[in-house]
């Protein structure tokens, strides 16, 4: 039963993604100021969390090259935006 349980790949995108989720809340918790470095951290976390969402519960990775190349652009354009926003201001 476990061997199946880690051989589903949304079971295992899923479980990196609450990993991922509790990491960024321990992260965040701890950091009451924090530095530039911990919120870009947590900005990247964000978007790694965004990305596999997309590809592999919206399904995008099997979507048209084109429709995937489209959602890829668009997360990593916002990711870059965001943190030229964030190290600039």
């Amino acid at each position: 039963m476990l061997a199946r349980l880690f051989s589903d790949r949304q079971t295992n995108v899923w479980m990196v993604l609450v990993a991922a989720t509790v990491l960024t809340a321990v992260v965040g918790l701890e950091q009451h100021g924090g530095s530039a470095a911990i919120g870009l951290l947590l900005l990247g976390i964000a978007f790694i969390k965004i990305r596999l969402v997309a590809l592999h519960f919206m399904e995008i990775r099997e979507a048209p090259l084109p429709l995937r190349l489209l959602v890829e652009a668009y997360v990593g354009v916002t990711f870059v935006v965001l943190v030229v926003i964030y190290v600039v201001a």
